[in-house]
């Protein structure tokens, strides 16, 4: 049966997300994809990289518009334009490194103008580099410097966007770059859910928008206890069916992980979380990053026999962005393999690793 992520239909009826003022609408056609195998995708990562220190503006502004044009899925369900832009976000190793990255971007925004890629790429890197001035502690430990550049690439980062809205091409990864904007300067939730509006308007399938938003709807940021895990179950409802699940896993694996333990776990359906895994393999097939995460989620709901499945999958290949350090992983595994249930004499509540940035 065809997928509501790969097949368009013909004016759609809305389905309207009424807890939270959203609709879905069914997305375009995907065309043949060809997605960089996976023993390979680190090199297309580093030869990005290496274009843009090249400044090869106009080859990277063409495999953008492929990206965009077919759709891309690699196996796990990622976009590989999500991880174009993210190659080309990479952390920078000192503040003058960052000076010449953000250089680079720069350039070539100024030599195309017109380039949507471009815009949205320097937004993206300008927003890091704004967390970087900031920190991420407490308000009360930020410098008056740290303050002062903040708000000063943030904006710059807004204005970037802004200069694309009028452009005849458009980037679903605009919007995601725009609600981080929104994040940073404090958005009231109307103007932050009309950019996830447009979003899933304009790109149903990119999943990535929902995981700004509910990060957004985290009582550590604008949101109250309870919301963002009811904004995982409404999204799902309304996309329904194999899909609705593979959306409900993407936005309470990313969300837990974000918590950093202040999220509760409980507040999401374990059930749930299972069969949008399970879809998400049957679509587009099994990869190591959620095969981490779901061994993650069974170490955190305290499911040995799930946990003890997913480690023996996963081998040795643990994946650094689920489980923080090998010490962690190497313990949730201790505690999957041992005869007995429940957690490991002495060990307590699992520590949290560094919440990873919504992938």
């Amino acid at each position: 049966m065809p997928s509501r992520f790969s097949v368009r239909l013909v004016s759609p009826p809305a389905v309207a997300l009424l807890a939270f003022g959203l609709a879905w609408t069914a997305p375009h056609t995907s065309l043949a994809q060809a997605a960089v195998p996976a023993q390979k995708l680190g090199q297309w990562e580093s030869d990005l990289q290496a274009s843009l220190i090249a400044e090869k503006f106009d080859d990277l502004d063409q495999t953008a518009d492929h990206l965009r044009t077919e759709k891309t899925r690699l196996p796990g369900g990622q976009w590989q334009l999500r991880i174009f832009y993210t190659a080309l976000d990479a952390p920078q190793q000192t503040e003058q490194d960052s000076v010449e990255h953000i250089a680079h971007l720069r350039n070539w925004v100024s030599r195309s103008p017109n380039s949507i890629t471009a815009r949205v790429a320097l937004a993206t890197s300008l927003v890091r580099w704004a967390w970087v001035a900031r920190g991420h502690g407490f308000v009360n430990t930020v410098t008056p410097d740290g303050w002062r550049l903040f708000h000063e690439r943030i904006g710059e980062a807004q204005s970037v966007l802004e200069g694309a809205q009028d452009m005849h091409v458009m980037c679903p990864e605009w919007y995601s770059a725009m609600m981080a904007v929104g994040l940073a300067q404090g958005w009231d939730r109307g103007r932050m859910q009309q950019v996830l509006d447009d979003g899933i308007k304009f790109e149903p399938g990119y999943y990535y928008l929902y995981l700004q938003y509910a990060n957004y709807l985290l009582p550590k940021w604008y949101g109250r206890a309870g919301e963002a895990s009811s904004f995982a179950g409404a999204s799902a409802d309304a996309v329904g069916g194999d899909d609705g699940d593979i959306l409900y896993f993407e936005i309470g694996t990313n969300l837990i992980k974000r918590g950093d333990d202040e999220f509760p776990a409980h507040e999401m359906d374990w059930q749930r979380l299972q069969r949008g895994y399970q879809a998400l393999v049957a679509q587009y097939g099994a990869a190591r990053f959620p095969e981490n995460q779901l061994a993650y989620m069974a170490w955190k709901f305290q499911d040995s026999a799930v946990a003890r499945q997913q480690f023996a999958a996963i081998g040795d290949a643990w994946n650094r962005n689920v489980w923080g350090t090998r010490d962690y992983f190497d313990r949730a595994r201790d505690w999957a393999q041992s005869p007995t249930t429940g957690l490991l004499p002495g060990q307590g509540q699992p520590p949290q690793p560094s919440a990873p940035v919504i992938r």
